[in-house]
């Protein structure tokens, strides 16, 4: 599960802030640069590189306020350079070595990694992927106790396709709206993403997730090659960076990260684990029982979370699941489940109906 981080990392700020004014200088409005100044909290207060959440949205809500543009949050955002935000650089980092292989399973490791560290970017909202047979799917998840305006959330739109657009493009089929009523004001929508867009109940991007080269599953790709891949996969930069940034967060919570990332890329051993926190194993293992928590729990705690979402979708099979949370064996995936939740998966799936 995806840590809560209820920050904004400060060059998202400064970002925004660049982003803003090139929209300024784009509608010709030059005197409004020092203008908008006044809106600016005062970022160098806060020690870290962690912003609270309530105080960037107020800034960007004056923003708002001050412009009256109804598409604010959709032009700002198209334009705030990725370049310079560490999260961006470091998932750039981590999907190199996976840039000419088998596009599905690209944007299966893509999407992880954005739902998995996505709080490095903002904490306001959490990017729930819903995995199908021919989609996958991006559901934006806001927190209830912020009020974020339709500015902002048109904002973590843009963040989220342009990321996904530069690893995987023109692999979306579609968005999905629910922060704006009528049809009419979704036509600036698409001369910004290029796809259908439609009204909803929940504000979700579309993508689809068929090899139409040869018909070929992601998963059936990630069975056969999965020991390769997991050569490959190095999500050092990402975790290090979330190490640097939230110095509060506990081993358990970086040790659930990290199995939630490798699941089904690579085998969840506590080698793999450690490696990939740069610690050894028996460091790891000592510093959960300080924490009065081992490996196998937090690896089961992982599991059980993750086997709920997956069987909510009736188009992944039992088979897929067990390998997608790193059994070895459907069988061993059906008696952990049913010692967990007292049914087997095909009752409880049923049950979700």
């Amino acid at each position: 599960m995806a840590v809560e981080i209820y920050k904004t990392h400060r060059s998202v700020v400064y970002a925004i802030r660049e982003a803003t004014n090139l929209y300024l200088l784009e509608e010709g409005r030059q005197k409004d640069i020092s203008r908008i100044l006044e809106y600016y909290v005062e970022v160098d207060n806060y020690k870290g590189d962690m912003i609270p959440i309530h105080i960037v949205n107020k800034e960007f809500g004056a923003i708002c306020d001050f412009f009256q543009d109804t598409y604010l949050g959709l032009k700002v955002y198209s334009k705030m350079n990725f370049e310079s935000i560490p999260f961006y650089e470091s998932i750039n980092e981590c999907i190199k070595p996976f840039l000419d292989i088998n596009e599905q399973v690209l944007l299966l490791l893509a999407s992880r990694l954005v739902h998995c560290f996505f709080p490095l970017f903002t904490g306001a909202i959490t990017p729930e992927w819903v995995l199908e047979k021919s989609q996958i799917r991006c559901d934006l998840v806001l927190k209830e106790e912020y009020a974020l305006n339709k500015h902002q959330i048109d904002g973590v739109l843009v963040i989220i396709y342009r990321i996904m657009e530069e690893f995987c493009p023109k692999v979306i089929q579609n968005i999905k709206i629910s922060h704006r009523k009528g049809t009419y004001k979704l036509d600036y929508y698409k001369s910004i993403f290029k796809v259908p867009i439609e009204c909803s109940q929940t504000t979700s991007l579309v993508y689809g997730f068929e090899n139409k080269d040869d018909g070929s599953n992601a998963i059936d790709f990630l069975i056969q090659n999965g020991e390769d891949i997991g050569k490959k996969l190095l999500i050092n930069p990402l975790l290090n960076l979330l190490s640097l940034q939230v110095t509060k967060l506990s081993y358990k919570q970086r040790c659930a990260i990290v199995i939630e990332t490798l699941l089904g890329f690579t085998e969840p051993t506590r080698c793999n684990v450690s490696n990939a926190m740069n610690i050894s194993v028996s460091t790891l293992q000592r510093r959960l029982r300080d924490e009065d928590t081992s490996f196998q729990e937090v690896l089961e705690e992982t599991r059980k979370h993750l086997s709920k979402s997956y069987l909510a979708e009736k188009n992944v099979s039992t088979n897929e699941i067990a390998y997608l949370l790193g059994y070895r064996s459907a069988s061993q995936f059906f008696k952990c489940f049913k010692g967990w939740f007292g049914m087997t998966p095909k009752a409880y799936r049923d049950s979700c109906i």
